[in-house]
């Protein structure tokens, strides 16, 4: 502990005195109470032994209490003087994480899946930059589960809400909904056609996310839905390179619609299907039930639910 605040704490004391305790005196008391020993404690506080006795007497004063009894060799706290060590801990802790709320720097961390790009998440981080510049938003792109595992490092998680099991334990606020297409090479089969069943990509090669990714997962259970299990060849983690081994006949792929609009600017060669299933994944912005936001999480939450 660093003994250098000066902040003053009040208390009313149970005979209705008012009285003025430092918060630095509590500080010195648990310090000896660690140490057991007045020299030590005095060492560690920067204080001589008499300085430090001065003010642990100027406690007991104030409080009208004994808290050590000094007429035994061995270091020994009254009944007061261990109910004081307590309310001391307390109110020291208490005052350490006002510090910290108060002082807490103004950044938001924020984990997300990756492929934000197609529904311009980026524009909606500089138009709230540009409306609060104080208050910083990092972040941190990995895939879905490794988000989840880590949940408590972030403030906020932007992901697809299939992945959330225990939906009890969150809050969503809904950012983004994409429909499910099939996405094929120009000259297949089924690449002149503007819709298809799910089911009729049966018996195809698939090109797929990786796992965990989140994406991978709600696309799997899809065709199990649709009565097949996918033949999966390969597995990247970006979108262009899936597009561009779907361009080169090596498999074909499922993906949302806005994720094949961004990618087939700059991958010609393949051709997008819609699915008459209609099979959609809202993206949402998660965060759990339990947390206290802070005010720049608030301003940011209530930047969110005003787009």
């Amino acid at each position: 502990k660093a003994f250098t605040v000066n902040s003053t704490l009040s208390i009313i004391y149970s005979r209705k005195e008012y009285i003025k305790m430092q918060i630095q005196q509590l500080y010195y008391y648990m310090e000896l109470c660690r140490q057991k020993n007045f020299t030590e404690a005095g060492y560690v506080c920067n204080m001589t032994q008499g300085a430090l006795s001065k003010q642990i007497k100027k406690l007991e004063n104030e409080l009208g209490v004994t808290l050590i009894r000094r007429n035994t060799r061995k270091f020994e706290l009254t009944k007061e003087g261990e109910e004081f060590y307590r309310y001391a801990q307390e109110i020291t802790d208490l005052y350490e994480e006002m510090l910290r709320q108060i002082r807490k720097k103004r950044e938001i961390r924020i984990g997300s899946m990756p492929v934000l790009a197609p529904y311009h998440f980026a524009r909606i981080m500089a138009d709230f930059h540009e409306k609060h510049p104080d208050i910083q938003l990092i972040v941190d792109e990995k895939k879905g589960r490794d988000i989840l595992e880590d949940a408590d490092s972030y403030d906020f998680m932007i992901l697809r809400e299939s992945l959330i099991k225990d939906r009890k334990k969150f809050r969503f606020h809904p950012l983004y909904e994409d429909r499910l297409c099939a996405v094929v090479y120009e000259d297949h089969p089924l690449a002149d056609r503007k819709e298809i069943q799910l089911k009729e990509l049966e018996g195809e090669t698939f090109i797929f996310p990786l796992k965990e990714s989140g994406s991978y997962e709600f696309f799997y259970d899809s065709c199990c839905k649709a009565g097949f299990v996918p033949d999966i060849q390969y597995e990247f983690p970006q979108a262009n390179t899936i597009m561009s081994f779907v361009k080169e006949h090596v498999g074909i792929t499922i993906n949302f619609t806005k994720v094949f609009e961004e990618v087939s600017l700059s991958c010609q060669g393949i051709r997008m299907i819609q699915l008459a299933d209609d099979i959609r994944s809202p993206i949402s912005l998660i965060y759990p039930k339990k947390q206290w936001l802070d005010p720049a999480e608030k301003m940011f939450l209530n930047y969110i639910r005003s787009l």
